[in-house]
């Protein structure tokens, strides 16, 4: 039954300091002590810190009221490969890999001692970089101390090394944590700058601890964050007040900063104009994900994405969507999300760069968009020459306050502006939540659908897809106007001319020009599939009369009543068409009525395409891909178009000639008065002129309309240019990562090479350390018959003699062993030599053992 020695778990001490460059930022260490308090097998209801001066050392103080700690669960804490958090209580730890309060403290100071006691006992325990350096030691010892009877050197080495040198200090420190339970850290020899400045600033505010403030490359002061070089540094990135107030989603412990307490806030209940909307990620099989949305009350200049995990802040003002873009769009819009799905980075400042997480920020873009587009829209709706809704000064929905006594958040009504310093459940307004015992009020974990309808974003469809056919039906319009215009002989043109002034030219005219410029401008769509039919019908008709016009130049005679079936079938159509282009009147007029500008208009439609591309997406690729061909075809008949129009005004010309030829031949024959004839030809000329003008302002409609498809086609390309250049991008990001990866790798290979040559060194060195030990033994039992002997051969000597001799070699076999077990004692630290029989073989079993294991390890 023996127990056999604990294995060893040897460090270098070095790697303290390693372990702590994780933390870039200093108050990501700080949050690793804040956590450690939180967590649910601490669960401390308040936190100190503070700075204070032991012995012209500046500190800093950690104290909980939290649960405390044994001398087992103490020499886990400063130990490392130990994490034993689990869920407690509804409560989820924040820390995993048992490595925060190493790597946290040791980035803070170079030495650390923590005080604890749990009801039962009370510990100290000493981590301390200048002690490992001053001793040599050439792994990482840790002394820690529950009773100083036992542990006389752990209790020696805290006393030299540490800045308390008696035990009555080491109690004082004790008594400083109130209550029966509790833990204490102290952290001195604070990290410095070149100017042997500490990295914080405690004299700005009394109040809080400060990162000071930087000169940049222009010589101005302002502290700034790596990734926040473009934009306004929030408070929280240098002030640890500010920080510690929206650490956690839901805080559920106090914290009190330099005697002052923090005011934690609800961040999701602490917005204006708060609206919530889900993430349906397929890789999380259907589960919903809540996301708050809502504008910032205190500083529109802060805004961005909160990403929290387990409750723990990860990413604070993360900028997505259209927020990154050199515009106002998105200021002020602060979105909250809790990615319990994503696995943040060892400090707890980043996720991971996985496939999850880039969805997730892209989905996050495009939720925040449609709550901005939304908000915009209704607020400038509501209040049309107010400010823009980023420049509003907001209030909170919500006012929440945490009870100081059990700490739960309770809801206010509106109106309470002034509480007092310290709120507890007594004071609420409302009596169903008067008592502490009163469970919290429930949250909607269970939300299905946004709850906000995303009507910019329906209208912005309905505008394109009716922008697009409004497009289509303009052409059509055009085609038709052109086809009915088009004069081929002298005859038909003076039979038709009548009809063609009264309501044509002087109405239906009017009309149509109505209709093309505001259908370019308004949203109003008519059918289009009762316009089809008609368009196709006046094609034929029109092309048949093109026929037997033609026939008529070249001399066919032109009976009456082809031309009266001609003129009919024209009023059939003009007939058909009138009635359609007066209701298209009608409702252009309706919409007129409500003055809506035509610039403005046309401005608002500038915008829907502009903000298209963002907002639409992959809902509109396919449409706009149909457009690419809908815009080719319609540039070959816009050509085509233009050639005829080019061919009527050759036929105008030509007809003015034949007109005055006309009248120069027939000039001395004609009945009717010269006066009378000079006005039939002046309307003739009149109402030529009159169609060529129409014709070239159709050109140029149609030219805009060429120009605009171009517009979007060239948009489009940008679109599918943007995106393959974003796949490229996202690729060379992974390469980036998996190389980052190797490297790590390759680092921490070369780290454990390290440790293994250290390690084959120490076993060599112990090997030959246990051979002399064994070849000492051996003479000294090979030299006990010799002398036995040599005593029986003697005849002087008697017992007495006899048995000194035999005392004298039992003394050295003790003084061998004595020193044996010193050897060991530095090898095993937990071995008490006060415990050591030295007079029977116990120093020789464990010398064995050891020799085992340095064996068992060398072979692995």
């Amino acid at each position: 039954g023996r127990k056999k020695p604990p294995r060893l778990f040897l460090l270098c001490p070095k790697f303290l300091h390693t372990n702590s460059t994780s933390h870039t930022w200093p108050f990501s260490a700080i949050a690793e002590l804040i956590d450690n308090a939180y967590d649910p097998d601490v669960s401390a209801k308040q936190i100190w810190i503070d700075k204070t001066v032991i012995n012209d050392n500046i500190c800093l103080t950690f104290t909980d009221n939290g649960n405390g700690m044994n001398s087992e669960k103490l020499h886990k804490m400063l130990s490392f490969g130990f994490s034993e958090k689990s869920a407690m209580n509804g409560r989820v730890p924040v820390g995993l890999y048992g490595n925060g309060f190493k790597s946290g403290s040791m980035r803070l100071g170079k030495d650390a001692i923590v005080f604890t006691k749990n009801g039962e006992t009370m510990s100290v325990g000493l981590l301390s970089q200048t002690f490992l350096e001053v001793t040599k030691a050439e792994h990482v010892m840790v002394p820690i101390v529950t009773d100083p009877t036992e542990s006389k050197n752990s209790l020696k080495a805290i006393l030299t090394h540490s800045l308390f040198s008696t035990e009555e200090k080491l109690l004082a420190e004790l008594d400083a944590i109130m209550g029966k339970k509790g833990t204490r850290i102290i952290i001195w020899n604070l990290r410095r700058d070149k100017n042997d400045k500490t990295e914080f600033d405690f004299d700005k505010d009394k109040y809080d601890i400060r990162i000071p403030e930087d000169l940049d490359e222009t010589g101005k002061r302002g502290y700034k964050k790596q990734e926040r070089l473009d934009q306004i540094v929030p408070e929280s990135d240098y002030s640890l007040r500010a920080y510690c107030s929206i650490l956690y989603l839901k805080p559920t412990m106090q914290i009190i900063l330099r005697g002052q307490k923090v005011k934690t806030q609800l961040v999701s209940k602490s917005l204006a104009f708060i609206e919530r909307d889900i993430y349906r990620p397929k890789f999380l099989n259907a589960k919903t994900v809540r996301i708050t949305f809502g504008f910032n009350c205190r500083n529109k200049d802060h805004y961005g994405i909160m990403m929290y995990h387990k409750n723990r802040l990860i990413k604070a003002y993360e900028r997505v969507g259209c927020q990154l873009k050199a515009n106002n769009m998105g200021v002020g819009v602060v979105g909250i999300i809790e990615c319990n799905f994503l696995k943040p980075t060892h400090n707890k400042q980043d996720f991971d760069y996985t496939n999850e997480y880039r969805l997730t920020i892209a989905a996050l873009g495009e939720k925040l968009n449609d709550y901005w587009n939304e908000m915009k829209t209704k607020k400038n709706e509501e209040c049309p020459l107010a400010l823009p809704v980023e420049e509003i000064q907001k209030q909170p929905d919500q006012t929440w306050v945490q009870c100081d006594a059990c700490l739960k958040w309770r809801k206010l009504p509106d109106g309470i502006e002034h509480l007092p310093e310290k709120w507890y459940c007594s004071l609420n307004p409302d009596p169903q939540f008067r008592n502490c015992n009163v469970p919290e009020e429930p949250e909607d974990d269970d939300l299905i659908h946004p709850t906000y309808e995303k009507t910019y974003k329906k209208n912005l469809k309905q505008m394109i897809l009716q922008y697009l056919s409004n497009t289509i039906f303009c052409f059509n319009i055009l085609l038709l106007s052109l086809k009915r215009k088009t004069p081929s002989c002298t005859t038909p043109v003076s039979l038709k001319t009548p009809r063609l002034n009264e309501k044509t030219f002087n109405n239906h005219d009017d009309d149509d020009e109505d209709v093309i410029i505001l259908e370019e401008s308004s949203t109003p769509k008519p059918s289009t599939e009762s316009d089809v039919p008609v368009i196709k019908t006046e094609c034929i008709n029109l092309d048949q009369e093109e026929k037997q016009k033609e026939n008529c130049d070249v001399g066919e005679p032109c009976s009456a009543v082809a031309t009266e079936s001609k003129s009919e079938q024209l009023t059939s159509a003009t007939q058909t068409e009138v009635p359609k282009l007066v209701v298209k009147k009608e409702e252009v007029e309706d919409d007129t009525d409500i003055q809506v500008p035509t610039a403005e208009v046309e401005t608002k439609q500038y915008n829907v395409n502009d903000s298209s591309e963002t907002s639409v997406g992959l809902e509109l690729k396919n449409q706009l891909q149909l457009l690419n061909k809908e815009k080719e075809m319609y540039q070959n008949r816009c050509e085509v178009l233009t050639k005829q129009v080019e061919t009527l005004e050759q036929r105008i010309l030509e007809m003015n000639n034949k007109y005055v030829k006309k009248e120069m031949c027939h000039q001395s024959t004609e009945t009717i008065s010269s006066f009378e004839g000079e006005n039939v030809h002046e309307k003739r000329l009149a109402e030529m002129t009159t169609l060529y003008e129409q014709a070239l302002e159709e050109i140029a409609k149609l030219k805009e309309q060429c120009s605009t498809l171009q517009n979007l086609k060239t948009e489009c390309s940008k679109c599918a240019d943007g995106e393959n250049k974003s796949e490229v991008d996202e690729i060379a990001v992974q390469l980036d990562d998996v190389f980052r990866q190797l490297d790590k790798c390759s680092i921490e290979r070369d780290r454990y090479k390290s440790e293994v040559e250290l390690l084959e060194v120490e076993k060599n060195q112990i090997a030959c350390q246990c051979e002399e030990l064994k070849a000492e033994i051996a003479q000294l039992k090979a030299s006990i018959p010799q002398a036995v002997a040599r005593a029986n051969d003697s005849t002087t000597s008697n017992v007495e003699d006899s048995v000194n001799f035999s005392d004298g070699e039992s003394l050295k076999l003790r003084s061998l062993r004595v020193n044996v077990g010193q050897l060991l004692a530095t090898i095993m630290p937990d071995l008490d030599l006060q415990q050591v029989n030295y007079d029977i073989d116990v120093v020789d079993e464990i010398l064995g053992q050891v020799v085992e294991q340095m064996h068992e390890i060398s072979s692995t």
